[in-house]
């Protein structure tokens, strides 16, 4: 026991000194000057300021004029001494409208995207802080399919790699020497340890390749190249990186693993440490997926985050895999006699080893949602906030038949023995379906921007609120949505028959809620009769407006409707 406590001492030491704090995603939260803004002379430099540390080589920004051409290609500089400012020096610019765009990538693999309009002598176009018509709301932004799956491959391929580990030394060897006082055939020991150095090898070659998918694909990401261009140069640039040296780790560990256990002696009689330095390698392995995950993305604390997610990983891992030596087991034992495997000793131990990681998901899993969710709201507003909910849905279904193993099925194994193995049989592999879907879940999340920096992301584009009137969609949207000078835009689907290519115009009357004051009216520009813009300080005190949308078509009854909105936010003053 001494022996075990100093293994699991060093590996979370390695967690400890290891952890790095870098975020999830990397979101603008400055820039010098502030978007949106109309400045009297041009700046002499650009400076956009993310929430996480960039990653040098795939991190640019280049500059466009109000025609789309390209005045400053970029890419760049990023300071080593400050790695969440990327700079960009410009030379004089003329008097009209620009956009900064930036596409970035975080130390932790995530590629993000963001712009910045700005004008010198002139205003900038209407509808430069609000999102174009049809554009993917930050929030709810789908998966990418690939990347996702290849995650969930990685994932799933671990548990199978891994999960034979603490399996063999914490359910099957004190199980087998309880067999051995009844008299079990000591072959079964061999034939065990055969099936499990089979699952480390033949899943840890499988895991490999996952992973080499995985480094593709986000090479792939990172360049913004097709898949097969990516297996050269972005690879290469990649792998020199912090992600490449994780990446270098993990499947160095798993290469380690597999030769460590092919000549490990029997699990359940011969010496067992070298399956406990194949533990410890393998909870190594686990952790260079903390160290590039959500769980490093809070600003204080993250040592305590990665640290709790390299633990939850490690439960699941344990669960999970473990059941598919316990499939394996359960197929056997029902062929074979109790003389020759004997499900009574195993069933219980594998039993109470799920309930601690129960447990340990449990508590972890919490903590998660409080750093990375912390809303119910969010639950259902984000991709995040769904998969989570997927997941845990799955975790309950998964806990009732651990439960009805362990409770209901287990007692009887005294009185019937080998006979239900069928029984179990069915349960395990009800669970080994919810497990893959578990980990499916768990590749979107870590895929997709948590729920909190996704809403903020949300909250960036302004607010935007929908109704329909007599066949008529109209959205309102208004960013950033502060006191003081904002931009609104309606935008208009009008399904009433014969209503296309009728002249028509939008008005906007603003009045706040609980005030004495003469509505205000405005019309409202269009150049494509689909979206309606207008720009100004209508908005010039904190409170509740309502905001009534006049739809006036010729031919046709004007179609109103009155939208209330909380400004409550302050505008942002630049830092000079």
């Amino acid at each position: 026991m001494r022996n075990r406590g100093r293994v699991f001492a060093i590996a979370l030491i390695l967690a400890l000194i290891f952890t790095r704090r870098v975020e999830a995603h990397a979101t603008l939260v400055r820039s010098e000057p502030p978007a949106g803004a109309t400045l009297d002379a041009a700046p002499k430099e650009l400076v956009l300021e993310f929430s996480e540390d960039l990653d040098p080589g795939f991190s640019t920004v280049q500059l466009l004029n109000s025609s789309n051409a390209v005045v400053n290609p970029g890419p760049g500089v990023i300071d080593p001494s400050q790695p969440r400012i990327l700079r960009l020096a410009l030379a004089d610019l003329s008097k009209g409208g620009y956009t900064a765009i930036a596409r970035v990538r975080s130390v932790d693999g995530h590629v993000t995207e963001s712009s910045v309009p700005f004008g010198v002598g002139v205003a900038v176009t209407a509808t430069s802080l609000i999102p174009p018509a049809g554009a993917p709301d930050p929030a709810t932004l789908p998966p990418p399919p690939l990347d996702a799956a290849s995650r969930w491959l990685t994932l799933l391929l671990a548990a199978v790699a891994f999960g034979g580990l603490p399996f063999g030394l914490l359910v099957w060897r004190p199980a087998f020497r309880a067999m051995e006082r009844e008299k079990v055939d000591p072959s079964t020991d061999e034939a065990v340890t055969r099936a499990i150095r089979r699952l480390i090898v033949i899943g840890g070659a499988l895991f490999v390749l996952a992973n080499l998918l995985f480094f593709i694909v986000q090479a792939s990401v990172a360049a913004n190249v097709p898949f097969a261009q990516a297996i050269g140069t972005p690879a290469l640039q990649l792998l020199r990186g912090r992600s490449g040296l994780l990446w270098l780790a993990r499947i160095s560990l798993a290469l380690l693993i597999m030769l460590i256990s092919w000549h490990a002696p029997p699990i359940g009689q011969g010496t067992a440490w070298r399956w406990w330095i194949a533990l410890v390698l393998s909870s190594v392995a686990l952790l260079t997926f903390s160290l590039s995950g959500h769980s490093a993305a809070l600003p204080d604390g993250a040592t305590i985050a990665v640290a709790l997610d390299w633990l939850h990983i490690m439960a699941m891992v344990a669960w999970l895999g473990g059941l598919v030596p316990l499939f394996w087991a359960i197929l056997i034992a029902r062929g074979t006699s109790e003389r020759v495997l004997s499900l009574r000793p195993i069933i219980p131990r594998f039993s109470r080893l799920a309930m601690i990681c129960v447990a340990v998901l449990a508590l972890t899993g919490v903590y998660s949602y409080l750093q990375q969710i912390n809303n119910l709201d969010l639950l259902e507003a984000t991709t995040y906030g769904r998969a989570f909910g997927l997941k845990l849905g799955l975790s309950g279904l998964l806990l009732v038949l651990g439960a009805i193993n362990m409770f209901y099925l287990s007692p009887r194994l005294r009185a019937r023995g080998n006979h239900l193995a069928r029984a179990f049989g069915r349960s395990v592999r009800l669970e080994l379906v919810a497990g893959a879907l578990l980990l499916l879940a768990v590749g979107v999340m870590t895929s997709v921007a948590p729920a909190k920096t996704a809403w903020e992301e949300h909250e960036r584009q302004g607010l935007a609120q929908s109704a329909t009137v007599e066949n008529v969609d109209l959205v309102l949207r208004v960013a950033p949505a502060q006191i003081g000078d904002n931009e609104f835009a309606v935008d208009v689907s009008d399904k009433r028959p014969d209503a296309a290519g009728r002249p028509a115009k939008v008005l906007l009357r603003f009045d706040m809620q609980g005030m004495q004051m003469q509505p205000l009216q405005i019309e409202a520009q269009t150049a494509d009769t689909q979206r309606y813009t207008a720009r100004g300080s209508y908005t010039s005190m904190g409170g509740r407006w309502h905001i009534e949308v006049v739809l006036r078509r010729a031919g046709f009854q004007d179609v109103r409707h009155t939208f209330e909105m909380d400004i409550v936010r302050a505008a942002t003053v630049a830092s000079q």
